[in-house]
């Protein structure tokens, strides 16, 4: 009897074990079936793999011998009917092109995220129609002297539209802002390389922990001393304010287990600053660059007092747009890099204050747990699995693409020859030159001598595959005699030689990472556009105003703050970001 019992007994663990065992395979399974998922169910990694394919078509157009150049553009300028018309019918099979590229990403990822693919084709069709009259009106004549870019154009329409009528339902599945503005950032990867985060992102993080901190504590505690608002409603408001926004809301949102109005609320006063400090800021910084501040100093104060990343790109995006007109030059009228803010505040916001949202996450969700929800000891416990899932995965793809074009750009073909014409026009950020070079009374320095060819038909510079050091151009520079008529001539030709001699500005900017940028442009306009046509100011005003006044101390904090820390105490590190490229 009992070894029967004992062995029935035995049988019933037996049993249940492996039940048990089965059940947590079971359990195992769905949860990396349903992570899995999400590689082809979320925006976040659609817009990753959107961005990435889009990088790899540009090498893979380009190492086949040609370029995506040849339709990823931008339309040009123009001052009059005939020159509109003109812009059109030549450009007018690329809009297409890119239409097609865009439009069947967007619709296909849509279909698999399974959204209403039926109403998003005809609402992108008008979008995209929508972005085109606006890139258009951007580069009017009389539009571009009141500085007004692309990306600035296409929230003050939005607004004007989205205020004056109620859009109708069907027209808001294309209404994705987030999905547009992370493709954008996922395509900027691949325009920064990664030498410059690796030197500028503990700069970056640390500058982003100062502010996020003060700002987060600066919310919270408004929120909950001065206006007795719950504490998770005022961890959400202060993440908002703190890290970027929307997303943030969002995420720390879930992380707290915040109501849904509160991440409404959040979201909507983010929206609200977010605009105002487009507008403000716009117009600030194009006032203060060059002076009293640099250019990239001011694309890292935005990076610090903006609370989206779409808003702070519109911002710097338009300061970016007016130096690369000459409208804003340096104080002795030389050209600046119009890289520069954008740069700058990609590597403050994107790379210092985005990362963020996983690190507040995770303290939130812990604090949440154990001080702020009402639960028994045993479950008081958060994992560390809560970072991975709130932490924004377009921030990889951003990674990715600069690690791919770093590696690219890394890899010079050894036969590589720099060529410069002993007339031509050298251009770069900084300056332009119109030269005229003769060079029959030069000699080329002895120790450059197998490197430097100069004949008849023009310059040329070869060192398998390595571009001209600073030295040996001032070598160059060196041997020309002072009192010579052609020296600036010479100087051109040179500064030309030199360019041309970089592998990766000469040939691989132009035909790669110019055409990333001009499909980065269209993403950011289809963005700008969305975040104006889906704002309605009405509505904002009927949540009360206790969480926006918290938040607006918080703002009163921020600004001023980020202000000193990118002029004052990081400075000079702002200020010669072109340095690091």
């Amino acid at each position: 009897m009992v070894c029967g019992y004992f062995h029935q007994t035995s049988l019933w663990h037996i049993g249940c074990t492996v039940n048990n065992r089965f059940s947590v395979c079971c359990e195992g399974g769905a949860a990396l079936r349903s992570e899995l998922q999400k590689l082809w169910k979320t925006e976040d990694y659609w817009a990753v793999w959107l961005g990435l394919g889009i990088v790899f078509l540009a090498l893979a157009a380009y190492f086949s011998g040609s370029s995506i150049v040849s339709w990823a553009v931008k339309p040009g300028g123009w001052a009059n009917l005939g020159g509109l018309t003109a812009d059109i019918a030549k450009n007018l099979p690329h809009y297409l092109a890119i239409f097609a590229v865009f439009g069947t990403v967007f619709t296909l990822s849509m279909a698999v995220m399974g959204r209403n693919i039926r109403q998003f084709i005809p609402g992108f069709i008008i979008l995209f129609l929508g972005s085109t009259a606006i890139f258009y009106l951007s580069t009017w004549d009389l539009v571009k002297k009141a500085d007004l870019g692309a990306p600035l154009l296409a929230l003050v329409v939005g607004l004007v539209i989205g205020n004056i009528t109620r859009l109708p339902e069907w027209f808001q599945t294309s209404l994705l802002t987030e999905y547009y503005i992370k493709t954008g950032i996922v395509l900027l990867g691949a325009t920064l390389p990664l030498t410059l985060i690796f030197k500028a992102g503990p700069i970056a993080f640390l500058q982003a922990t100062i502010v996020s901190v003060c700002t987060w504590l600066t919310i919270f505690f408004a929120a909950t001393k001065i206006f007795g608002l719950e504490k998770q409603f005022a961890a959400v408001l202060g993440a908002g304010g703190a890290v970027c926004g929307v997303s943030a809301s969002i995420a720390v949102g879930g992380a707290v287990k915040a109501k849904k109005d509160h991440i409404a609320i959040s979201i909507a006063i983010v929206s609200v600053w977010a605009i105002v400090m487009i507008l403000v800021l716009s117009m600030v910084v194009k006032w203060m660059v060059p002076v009293p501040i640099s250019p990239g100093e001011a694309g890292a104060w935005t990076g610090t007092s903006e609370f989206a990343d779409a808003a702070g790109f519109a911002v710097v995006a338009e300061l970016s747009a007016v130096i690369e007109s000459g409208g804003i030059r340096g104080e002795g009228g030389e050209f600046l890099n119009p890289d520069d803010p954008i740069n700058a505040f990609t590597l403050m916001k994107v790379i210092g204050r985005d990362i963020w949202i996983g690190i507040w996450c995770l303290i939130l969700a812990v604090v949440s747990v154990v001080f702020w929800e009402k639960r028994d000891a045993s479950e008081k416990a958060v994992g560390v699995g809560i970072v991975w899932e709130r932490f924004p995965k377009f921030v990889l793809g951003f990674f990715a693409a600069s690690i791919i074009m770093t590696w690219v750009s890394s890899r010079a073909p050894a036969s590589w020859v720099g060529m410069a014409p002993l007339t031509g026009t050298y251009k770069s950020s900084a300056e332009k030159i119109v030269y005229g070079a003769d060079f029959s009374d030069y000699e080329v320095p002895s120790a450059l001598a197998d490197r430097v060819t100069i004949t008849g038909g023009g310059l040329s510079y070869a060192n398998a595959g390595l571009p001209m050091t600073g030295q040996e151009f001032e070598l160059l520079k060196s041997a020309i005699r002072v009192d010579d008529p052609n020296r600036q001539d010479k100087l051109g030709a040179f500064k030309q030689l030199r360019l041309s001699s970089d592998w990766f500005e000469s040939d691989l900017r132009k035909k790669v990472i110019t055409p990333i940028k001009n499909l980065r442009s269209w993403a950011f306009v289809l963005c700008f556009l969305c975040i104006g046509l889906s704002t309605r100011f009405a509505d904002l005003f009927t949540f009360g105003l206790k969480p926006f006044w918290a938040f607006s101390i918080g703002v009163a904090v921020n600004v001023p703050v980020g202000y000193f820390l990118s002029t004052v105490v990081f400075s000079r590190f702002w200020s010669n970001i072109s340095s690091l490229m």
